[in-house]
């Protein structure tokens, strides 16, 4: 039998944040918890309960599951300050919540003995735990569903900083869309972003352009890009976690935007380095899927693979 027990305790800032420990029965458990982090705005249940169905799963399999609101989320003490929904999605993508992942790594140790952890989640949860593990080697792996690459710039500039994948989506689905009525009165009542429909049909036209030299960053290997928008804490934390051999597991949804912007924003221009800790890595991309996995079907796919994985850990 597993235990379900609502917890409490405080950060470092002595807010009290709140949620819910998931035990295995004593006869099975294991010595890795495992640490599911709030994705974005939402609380520790995730979207469509998607935390909770995951606990149940992994504490079947002997793993002590922690989920919890950080401060200013959910239950917890403390409130976000900031006015933009993407100004919040920033800080959170530049370690907003690193501190409390930290402090319940501490409060697992002190009060169960638990010092091997397995952190992650949705979105931002899992760039929460990866930027925790930079500098907190009790985590030894990281479970990332759909993790964000770059920062949010704004609606008013997302046309500059679209993928050739996302452009490629849009073009489909202008086409798909030409014998739709409703489409032709949005685009004559000019409530179309027309920056992103140019963007994405000129790039049928685009010539290939010849790279005569490879610009790389001495520390990380980036590509210089003038108009790039990614988070530039990602890619020292993520090959901090393969250069110290602490496995990660990446899953990405087939329609989703993030999908394209890990592959070509970053992956394009660290290939050498992946393929150096290709036994580290684990890369998965779940076809048709939306960003949440709504879809009972992509849902369990995640959960097999998942559980796969985990296997690992002891």
């Amino acid at each position: 039998m597993t235990e379900v027990t609502p917890v409490v305790f405080k950060n470092r800032q002595h807010m009290k944040l709140f949620g819910i420990l998931h035990e295995p029965d004593t006869g099975m458990r294991k010595s890795t918890a495992i640490v599911l982090l709030s994705p974005g705005v939402k609380m520790r249940v995730a979207p469509h309960g998607m935390y909770t169905k995951m606990a149940r799963q992994y504490t079947a399999m002997g793993y002590p599951v922690l989920r919890f609101d950080f401060y200013g989320l959910g239950d917890a003490e403390g409130e976000i300050d900031m006015d933009k929904l993407s100004s919040v999605y920033n800080s959170i993508q530049l370690g907003r919540y690193v501190d409390d992942t930290i402090d319940s790594l501490d409060w697992l140790q002190k009060n169960y003995g638990i010092s091997d952890f397995v952190v992650g989640g949705l979105c931002g949860g899992a760039i929460t735990g990866m930027m925790a593990a930079e500098n907190d080697f009790r985590i030894k792996g990281l479970l990332a569903l759909g993790i964000p690459v770059t920062l949010d710039v704004g609606e008013e500039n997302r046309h500059k900083h679209l993928s050739k994948g996302q452009l490629s989506q849009l073009r489909s689905g202008y086409i798909r869309n030409l014998f739709k009525w409703q489409s032709w009165v949005r685009l004559l009542t000019f409530k179309s972003d027309f920056r992103v429909l140019f963007k994405s049909i000129g790039q049928l036209f685009k010539r290939k352009k010849t790279s005569i030299h490879k610009t790389m960053s001495s520390e990380t290997g980036d590509k210089k890009h003038q108009d790039d928008n990614i988070n530039p804490r990602f890619a020292p934390a993520f090959l901090n976690m393969l250069e110290t051999s602490r496995p990660m597991l990446h899953i990405f949804s087939g329609t989703d935007r993030l999908a394209w912007e890990f592959e070509e924003k970053f992956c394009e221009n660290h290939r050498e380095q992946l393929d150096k800790y290709s036994d580290m890595l684990e890369i998965h991309t779940i076809d048709k899927a939306n960003h949440i996995l709504a879809h009972p079907d992509w849902f369990n796919q995640m959960l097999k693979i998942t559980k796969h994985w985990l296997a690992r850990f002891n």
